[in-house]
């Protein structure tokens, strides 16, 4: 899954891929990555917040939704 947003005419865009991928042992990993492009970028990308403590807590909310 692919989550892409950004401003006009491209000059910055932040994409966020979900890559889910099937384990031998039935089990399923999930992998996200984020990257921001565009002209305006470096600019904004200096401005966002440390998000690593929220994508662990989805993380962790998803195992246990997805285990109940």
């Amino acid at each position: 899954m692919v989550w892409l947003g950004g401003m006009p005419f491209g000059l910055f865009t932040g994409t966020r891929v979900f890559t889910l991928t099937p384990n031998s042992d039935g089990s399923t990993q999930v992998a996200m990555v984020e990257t921001f492009t565009g002209l305006l970028a470096p600019l904004i990308s200096k401005t966002i917040p440390d998000l690593q403590p929220a994508f662990d807590d989805f993380a962790r909310d998803l195992k246990r939704a997805s285990e109940s």
